[in-house]
């Protein structure tokens, strides 16, 4: 069962569930910058996960409050634990290629890809009217 969002609320989520869309484009470009060359805007480009992995978890806190009872999002909302432990192995990586290649392509991008489907699905039947 859902419950109406007000103007407020579904500008968020709407925006929220935006920018996981722009997050997974952001980490499939970084994925293939590492074999394509004419991609050469792909360290910029994870430092824009980053901050975005950043903004995520603030925006988290509202909607745990937001959704508060909600089992089921609270617990798609703390599996983002899961995202933010793999970033952190980039930490002091981030010039060592093949280490960070490998990050990228097997940890950060499968946890985000996984997160981002259970959230899609506790928070898009609200988005749908």
């Amino acid at each position: 069962m859902t419950t109406k969002l007000d103007e407020k609320q579904y500008e968020l989520v709407s925006q929220y569930v935006g920018m996981l869309d722009t997050i997974e484009e952001a980490l499939k470009y970084v994925k293939a910058s590492f074999t394509d060359l004419s991609k050469t805007e792909g360290d910029r480009v994870l430092s824009d996960v980053f901050v975005a992995i950043g903004q995520i978890s603030e925006s988290n806190g509202l909607l745990k409050e937001m959704f508060d009872g909600r089992e089921g999002i609270q617990k798609a909302l703390t599996g983002f634990d899961t995202v933010t432990d793999q970033a952190w192995r980039l930490d002091g990586q981030l010039d060592n290629n093949e280490v960070k290649q490998s990050i990228v392509q097997e940890k950060l991008s499968p946890a985000f890809s996984t997160w981002k489907a259970s959230i899609d699905n506790e928070l898009n039947p609200y988005l749908t009217h």
